[in-house]
């Protein structure tokens, strides 16, 4: 083993076995979020800056293979003050070191960052600069912005911090007993000009400080809201993905809606707004295509499964990180699933049953016990109960778009594409009928406003419908009447 190796080694094993300890004694620690660095092999963590401790608490977050692949940015004239101060912070987390001040235009202020980056290590910047006001975030400089426009593939990790400017506030060497926690959001991809990324940054890290984590920490009362979920569901060419897009356009004029389709997309007063896309909706979309180029059902059913399973969880981030006051999706992750395990079976699912596998699948099984009979007509239930996969969002509202299997078939002809695997007559067909057993099942056993749709109708027609009764519905939660 080489000298440079031995001091990795020493510096991982001094961070594990002294530094942490040290931390986490003297430094009372809550975590939230920590899973957002979890599979991430490559990550930029972006956080605000009002005290040293800071990067110690960042260092604390990293998984401990990720130690010595992590370089903070810190100003070498500050830390050259003292030698030994400079040595025991170069030995302990080898930052990249800069010097505040003019640049020189001929050099490239950003030239030893963009090299421990392309040698696929991480890197730790604080885009305020510099320590401001206690408590207070400053202003992001425009130096994340024009590092990211040529980084748009890595993932930004921002990280909002509360304690440490009591903890050990400027000007002190005594790190006194206040509580710090550690607020983890979700890694972002970065797109656009310098300054929209800039900006759109230092707005997601102050989201991130008006968390549930956050408010929690401060001691505000904090009372979740309640937002609703409007599903539209249909077989493929009945135009649920149209009508969906269109209502939540539509209804953004007095609302913030989040729209869960084939892509994400963020609407408010009446306009899609850019969002920064989640980790989450990259993943899903890839799985999505392998799903769509299926060649049979038995190859379809994973990636479906798995592509449903992501689009649930995608409900709970678009949620917690945007804010909406509604969310329209098209299509429901539990209704779909139970719809679409109809495909699968060669017999027909009673109303019972329906109902019950419903239960297992939103997490509200109540007395269902484990050698009940639906554990061997689905097996799968079984499993996806024993991986905790079994809490899919029950929507608040469901609008079924009805078609004939013929006309979709007819439609689906017309988009000149490559037909899935499951766009058949029949296959439609028996979709068709499943759709309309689980609304039935959801308005009767869960008392889930429902609604059926004319397909037939125009695009036109089936929007201004689909707008009125979601408009509705949002004061009243009901679409009868």
């Amino acid at each position: 083993m080489n000298k440079p190796t031995d001091i990795t080694f020493w510096a991982m094993l001094l961070h594990v076995l002294l530094l942490r300890p040290l931390v986490k004694l003297f430094s009372g620690i809550n975590v939230a979020g920590k899973e957002n660095l979890d599979h991430l092999r490559q990550y930029i963590i972006i956080a605000n800056h009002n005290s040293h401790l800071d990067i110690l608490l960042l260092f604390y977050l990293l998984p401990i293979s990720h130690i010595v692949r992590t370089h903070p940015v810190a100003d070498k004239p500050h830390f050259s003050k003292s030698r030994l101060v400079f040595r025991l912070v170069d030995f302990f987390f080898k930052p990249i070191w800069v010097t505040r001040g003019k640049p020189n235009l001929a050099d490239d202020p950003f030239r030893e960052i963009k090299r421990i980056i392309d040698a696929g290590q991480n890197v730790i910047i604080f885009p305020e600069g510099t320590r401001g006001v206690p408590g207070e975030m400053q202003h992001f400089k425009s130096g994340i912005g024009r590092l990211m426009t040529q980084y748009p593939e890595i993932s930004i990790v921002p990280v909002f911090l509360i304690g440490p400017e009591r903890a050990l506030p400027k000007a002190s060497a005594l790190l006194l007993p206040f509580w710090n926690s550690i607020i983890v959001g979700p890694p972002q991809l970065c797109t656009g000009g310098h300054r929209e990324i800039t900006h759109r940054l230092e707005d997601i890290l102050i989201e991130l400080s008006r968390s549930e984590s956050a408010r929690r920490h401060k001691r505000k009362p904090h009372e979740p809201r309640a937002v609703k979920h409007i599903a539209f569901l249909g077989i493929d060419g009945s135009g649920k993905s149209t009508t969906s897009r269109m209502v939540a356009a539509a209804i953004s004029d007095s609302s913030k809606v989040c729209l869960v389709s084939d892509e994400l997309q963020f609407f408010e007063q009446g306009r899609a707004r850019q969002i920064q896309p989640l980790i989450t909706e990259r993943l899903r979309q890839v799985i999505s295509g392998y799903a769509k180029k299926a060649k049979s059902l038995k190859l379809y059913k994973i990636p479906k499964l798995m592509e449903l399973l992501l689009r649930n969880q995608l409900l709970k981030e678009a949620e917690r990180w945007y804010s909406p006051d509604l969310i329209v999706m098209d299509g429901s992750p539990l209704l779909n699933l139970l719809a679409w395990s109809v495909l699968y079976k060669k017999d027909t699912i009673d109303e019972v049953t329906c109902s019950t596998a419903l239960a297992i699948l939103s997490g509200r099984e109540g007395n269902i016990r484990r050698d009940d009979p639906i554990f061997d007509h689905f097996p799968e239930l079984a499993h996806l109960k024993r991986l905790g996969l079994t809490k899919l969002a029950l929507p608040d509202i469901v609008i079924l778009i009805d078609l004939p299997p013929e006309v979709a078939c007819q439609r689906i002809e017309t988009r000149g594409e490559q037909k899935q695997v499951h766009e058949t007559a029949d296959k439609l067909d028996r979709l068709r009928r499943a759709y309309l057993q689980v609304c039935g099942v959801v308005q009767k056993d869960w008392q889930v406003s429902t609604v059926i749709l004319n397909g037939e109708q125009t695009r036109e027609d089936l929007c201004r419908a689909g707008i009125e009764l979601v408009r509705k519905s949002i004061g009243t939660g009901d679409l009868s009447g």
